[in-house]
């Protein structure tokens, strides 16, 4: 009899840990994954883009061409581009379980072949969290004129 409260004691504690630990999402979450992602690319770092980034990731640019994760991780390594600084503003981020879209508006400042440019866009960005990570699975940015 004492083995199987001590038993039931065991298990309740286990449940309870893993309930705590497993916490829903928030839109203040999304949003600051989508802020530590544009904070990695202005840090250069590759592997945090890498690591937050899921394998099947797609992206489509302002000029309508689409990229997968491993033309997107080729170009961050060439070092193509220096991403000086980025604004993030009217984000908004819509939870569906394990999917998160999140859309908003960015201005950022690359130099590119010596050339300093501006870039204004509005920006939809997917997350779906797999095995308790958030992982971006697709951007699409369309530019503002």
């Amino acid at each position: 009899m004492q083995r199987r409260i001590i038993f039931f004691i065991a298990v309740s504690l286990v449940l309870v840990a893993s309930c705590a630990t497993t916490r829903a999402v928030s839109e203040q979450d999304i949003q600051q994954l989508e802020r530590d992602r544009q904070d990695a690319f202005v840090r250069d770092d590759i592997e945090m883009l890498d690591r937050t980034t899921a394998e099947d990731y797609t992206t489509i640019n302002g000029s309508g061409k689409l990229s997968t994760k491993p033309q997107m991780m080729q170009n961050l390594r060439a070092h193509r581009q220096k991403v000086l600084s980025v604004k993030l503003d009217q984000m908004k981020a819509r939870i569906y379980g394990d999917t998160a879209v999140l859309t908003g508006e960015y201005r950022d400042v690359v130099l590119r072949d010596g050339v300093q440019r501006e870039n204004h866009a509005l920006f939809t960005r997917i997350f779906v969290n797999r095995n308790g990570n958030w992982l971006a699975v697709g951007y699409q940015q369309t530019p503002v004129i």
